[in-house]
C-alpha cells in the first residue's frame, strides 16, 4: 500500500481533489494512470474523502493496491470476455445473418463490448467503485476553510 502526503484542492460529495507531490514512488503507484501530473510537477487526483477534509487541509492518502488491481482486473476481464463472446457469436451466426464471417464477427465484437460495458455500468456495485480511488486516511493539518 502506497501512502503519500497531499493537499486538498477541492471537494465534491464524497470525493476530494488532492494535489500530490510526485516522487519516485509515482512510478510504482497503481493509480498513476488516474493522476493528472508527471514526475516533475504536482499531480492532481481524486480521492475518497471519508474524513470530510476541506480545501487547504494537508492529508495522508493511501492507494489500496491489491483491491485496486482486483477491481481493474474484474472490469477489463469482463469487457474482454464480453467482446470475445460477442465476436464468437457473430462469427457463428454469420450464415444465419447472411453476412461474411469477418463482418458478423466485427459486429458481434462491438455489440459484445457495448453490452458488457452497459452490464458493468449497471451492476458494478457502488461499494466496489471505491476501490478505484485512493483514500484520505488522516488529516495532518487543517487548512483555512475550517470555522
Amino acid at each position: 500500500m502506497i501512502k503519500d502526503n497531499a493537499r486538498v484542492v477541492s471537494t465534491d460529495a464524497d470525493l476530494a481533489r488532492v494535489e500530490v507531490n510526485c516522487l519516485s514512488a509515482c512510478e510504482d503507484c497503481h493509480a498513476r494512470l488516474l493522476c493528472a501530473g508527471n514526475k516533475q510537477d504536482n499531480g492532481l487526483i481524486s480521492a475518497l474523502n471519508p474524513l470530510n477534509a476541506a480545501p487547504g487541509d494537508r492529508v495522508l492518502i493511501e492507494v489500496p493496491e491489491s483491491r485496486y488491481n482486483r477491481a481493474l482486473i474484474f472490469l477489463f476481464g469482463t469487457l474482454l470476455t464480453a467482446a470475445l463472446i460477442g465476436m464468437g457469436a457473430g462469427y457463428a451466426l454469420s450464415g444465419v445473418l447472411r453476412l461474411s464471417s469477418s463482418k458478423a464477427g466485427a459486429a458481434g465484437l462491438i455489440l459484445g463490448l457495448l453490452l458488457g460495458g452497459l452490464g458493468l455500468f449497471m451492476s458494478f456495485p457502488k461499494k466496489s467503485r471505491k476501490y478505484l480511488y485512493p483514500v484520505i486516511t488522516a488529516i495532518t493539518a487543517k487548512g483555512g476553510c475550517h470555522g
